[in-house]
């Protein structure tokens, strides 16, 4: 009976061991490998994350720095453009020598001027100029006139620019003018030509006292800028373009204080020139 259980005891503690040892494998299966944490991100995810974060900081931006000069041969930079009429300064030019006007009007709008229509003449305040248009082709004169600043002795200075036109289209300075319709009409012509005339519409007179006469001072053509004077001192008139004199001569025909601008279409039916600017000196 003794040997009996000591080999049944024996065999138990083999039996409980291997058990044992069965059991702890069991429960090796189900304990983490590693204690629980986050993933490690994948590289996508990762640079989705970096994305997002540039979306939401933007890069400041640098201030500007002074392009570099191409590495090729540098490209020359144009000349800038000069305004017209004048590239440069004429020598004698009155509205250099006399300085600052006594009166001048840009012609924002027409409240110096007289404006109207009529058959043969429309003049009207057209983006920032006085439009003088002659309808007909009959040289028929259309003038208006400032009575701001009148002065009889004086430098007054007008800027025109044409639009299409032909040969002997004319406009140009009324001067010397009263209010019964006589003065000075110093014309240029669509062609480079000028004149000057002493005009009395009320009597019928029409004295040519310049006649036409070509010179290169005067731009012509179509959409052309000529600066016009005339500087009238006692009897003494002198007629310029674009600064440079044209003509002198003695005449004591008018002598009245107003002046303004005319237009006449020679050949151009509706013929149109602008005046941008007017400016006056008064002189003693």
């Amino acid at each position: 009976m003794v040997i009996i259980r000591g080999d049944w005891s024996k065999n138990m503690k083999k039996i409980l061991a291997i058990f044992f040892v069965f059991i702890l494998g069991l429960s090796a299966c189900n304990l983490p490998v590693s204690p629980a944490e986050s993933p490690t991100p994948t590289v996508d995810l990762i640079a989705t994350q970096v994305s997002i974060l540039m979306t939401q900081q933007p890069t400041p931006t640098l201030p500007p720095t002074d392009t570099a000069p191409p590495a090729q041969t540098p490209t020359s930079m144009p000349s800038p453009t000069l305004p017209a009429p004048s590239p440069t300064p004429v020598p004698g030019d009155p509205a250099l020598a006399l300085g600052a006007p006594f009166w001048q009007d840009n012609l924002d709008t027409a409240k110096n001027f007289y404006l109207y229509e009529n058959d043969n003449t429309k003049i009207e305040e057209e983006e920032g100029s006085i439009a003088l248009v002659g309808r007909n082709a009959n040289g028929w004169h259309g003038w208006t006139l400032t009575y701001a600043a009148p002065a009889v002795n004086l430098y007054v200075e007008e800027v025109f620019r044409t639009r299409d036109c032909a040969g002997n289209d004319l406009y140009g300075i009324v001067f010397r003018a009263s209010k019964e319709n006589s003065a000075y009409f110093f014309g240029v012509t669509c062609d480079g030509r000028y004149n000057l005339y002493a005009r009395d519409f009320n009597n019928n007179v029409n004295a040519e006292l310049v006649s036409l006469t070509a010179d290169p001072a005067i731009l012509s053509g179509s959409n052309q800028t000529n600066r016009l004077g005339v500087m009238a001192k006692g009897n003494t008139l002198r007629l310029y373009a674009n600064g440079v004199l044209l003509k002198e001569i003695d005449d004591a025909t008018y002598s009245a204080p107003y002046f303004g601008a005319f237009v006449a279409a020679n050949q151009t039916a509706n013929f149109r020139v602008d005046l941008d600017q007017i400016s006056m000196w008064k002189l003693e």
